[in-house]
């Protein structure tokens, strides 16, 4: 059978095949062709059932939205996290952060989340093999998006595959979980937030399906009791999302009551 990749998620992980570079026609040439060679090996490998947390961001991005430091999740936090589902599902979160950050060119940020998911990582007794290089990496293209979206991405494909091949399934599961409630999250304060609020709304319709997707996911795994800490909530999630109909505008109202669900299954897994 075979594995199925994360959003994102997380990307908080076993960092890095290869090195991505720029500034130089040789440099971005020698990056377009590692970064097809990943694509084509992960295409055939692996299924993709949800979309990254760096495709959320870039599409928040791109309806003209700025860094809100106010609506992520404070890396000083993570201390209180000491249950297994607590630290991997904010795992999760705080790579969705990490993107948000990322996306809008937050170097310090960046790094916080960076470090706060390491953290976790350690936590977690995921191993796998986190590339102490992969800090500088990061810093090193802190000015070029695309280099720094494909390494911080093919970690995430590493990460899962580690938990999967490592019989940590439901633990790679709850980091899903957790990054994408909290793309969820950012998107939703993102529309309250803004004057451009219909564009955001269909940012926010569109992340219907990898709800719909994760939950068939964690289904498979209902009894297990770490998983039991979030799937309820999200089922709720799923079902305020069938208010919307096929190729309809979000109204102010379906709006408010994703918003609100979100916001009690976030405040749940942060805290």
């Amino acid at each position: 059978m075979k594995k199925k990749i994360i959003h994102l998620s997380l990307f908080t992980s076993a960092f890095f095949l290869i090195s991505c570079g720029g500034g130089n026609k040789a440099s971005d040439e020698s990056t377009a062709e590692k970064k097809e060679e990943i694509e084509t090996f992960v295409e055939k490998e692996f299924t993709y059932p949800l979309p990254t947390a760096f495709e959320v961001s870039q599409m928040l991005s791109n309806a003209n939205t700025t860094y809100s430091p106010e609506i992520v999740n404070d890396p000083a936090n993570s201390d209180k996290y000491i249950a297994t589902w607590q630290k991997a599902a904010n795992l999760g979160v705080y790579g969705a952060d990490l993107s948000y950050a990322a996306t809008f060119d937050k170097t310090q940020e960046t790094i916080d989340f960076l470090d706060v998911s390491k953290k976790l990582i350690d936590d977690l007794n995921i191993t796998s093999a986190f590339n102490e290089s992969m800090a500088q990496r990061i810093e090193n293209n802190m000015d070029n998006v695309d280099s720094l979206i494909f390494i911080v991405t093919e970690s995430f494909y590493d990460t899962y595959n580690y938990l999967n091949q490592n019989g940590e399934e439901k633990t790679s599961i709850l980091v899903i979980a957790g990054s994408v409630i909290e793309g969820l999250h950012i998107t939703c304060e993102l529309v309250k937030m803004s004057e451009n609020k219909g564009e955001l709304m269909a940012v926010l319709a569109n992340q219907k399906a990898q709800v719909d997707k994760l939950v068939e996911l964690m289904e498979n795994h209902k009894d297990d009791v770490n998983v039991s800490k979030v799937l309820p909530n999200l089922r709720f999630i799923s079902l305020t999302y069938e208010q919307l109909g096929e190729g309809t505008e979000m109204t102010e109202g379906q709006f408010s009551d994703i918003a609100n669900s979100v916001k009690e299954m976030r405040d749940h897994i942060v805290g």
